[in-house]
């Protein structure tokens, strides 16, 4: 499957934030979980926008024009050295065909092109095997920003 990444603008924030709820929801996390972390899946149009925020969408290079993307990640920047990923979702019906890790490379190349010297990426359980099969070293862990008791992978990837 040949992919275009692209940026993202305002008007990507619904369907982004769909598709971010449809990709955490293939790991068969219930509705009352879904629920609860809605919001940390949401993207705003403001938070497209603004500076310290770099989205990309991946999207497929057929002849029609294609309005959602299959795919996308965010990069925020954290410090003049350091940014985050703070996104990385791909539509559950093209998991597995490659869009996960074009996307990261494309991530890993527009932080080093910003000078970062590291990229942290607080993760999904379900997606701390592709991270660290990409590279990604785990560093500790952290609270869950919505579920109590629930513990998230920290991961960090060196950019020099």
């Amino acid at each position: 499957m040949h992919i275009n990444l692209l940026p993202l603008s305002e008007e990507h924030s619904a369907d982004i934030s769909a598709l971010a709820m449809r990709s955490k929801a293939h790991w068969g996390y219930s509705s009352a979980f879904m629920q609860q972390c809605a919001h940390e899946l949401t993207f705003s149009k403001t938070q497209i926008a603004h500076k310290d925020f770099h989205f990309i969408g991946a999207f497929t290079s057929s002849g029609s024009q294609t309005l959602t993307p299959l795919g996308f990640y965010a990069i925020q920047r954290l410090s003049s050295e350091k940014a985050e990923l703070l996104a990385l979702f791909v539509c559950p019906s093209v998991i597995g065909c490659g869009v996960g890790k074009s996307l990261l490379q494309h991530a890993i190349s527009a932080a080093k092109s910003n000078h970062f010297k590291a990229m942290l990426i607080h993760s999904d359980p379900h997606a701390a095997a592709f991270y660290a099969k990409n590279g990604a070293k785990r560093i500790g862990s952290q609270p869950s920003g919505s579920i109590a008791g629930r513990e998230l992978p920290i991961y960090q990837i060196l950019l020099h």
